[in-house]
């Protein structure tokens, strides 16, 4: 039986993988600072007793930090190289995996798509956390936010 989609099953999911794949340690928070600046924005589909799409969501710069945590290489060049685009769609690809586990079990037949990745301003984002059917914001130890987003949709791949 699938779980129930929740802020509270995001927030888990996202605090676990930050610390174990990219070494960093973030908390839920009920006030979080705004976004400021580009953001970098990974989406990814996925289709299962429900169909749905996540969305993460960080500053360019915590996303050069998760990019160089991930990748194991100094922090400084991933913005040049894209790495930090290619890691946050990693990362989102690894959270949807933990998190189709938590809704619908080990042996659902969840389907999950390819992360799309872009920078936006935090304008568009807003608009997305509007949308969003369940939402977790984390906050870093250096005050960096972190949002990640669900959303049902029609079929999302």
């Amino acid at each position: 039986m699938a779980a129930d989609l929740s802020g509270e099953m995001l927030a888990g999911v996202l605090g676990r993988m930050l610390e174990e794949a990219a070494f960093v340690f973030a908390e839920a928070v009920d006030d979080p600072p705004p976004h400021v600046g580009t953001l970098v924005e990974a989406r990814l589909g996925y289709l299962g007793e429900h169909d749905g799409e996540l969305t993460l969501v960080a500053p360019a710069g915590l996303a050069a930090t998760l990019a160089a945590n991930l990748l194991g290489e100094d922090e400084g060049g991933a913005s040049a190289t894209g790495d930090d685009e290619d890691a946050m769609g990693e990362l989102l690809n690894m959270i949807a995996g933990s998190l189709a586990v938590e809704l619908f079990g080990e042996s659902s037949s969840c389907q999950l798509g390819l992360p799309r990745v872009r920078r936006i301003p935090p304008e568009a984002h807003a608009r997305s956390l509007a949308e969003a059917c369940a939402v977790a914001t984390l906050v870093e130890e250096e005050g960096r936010r972190i949002d990640l987003c669900a959303e049902r949709v029609g079929r999302a791949l």
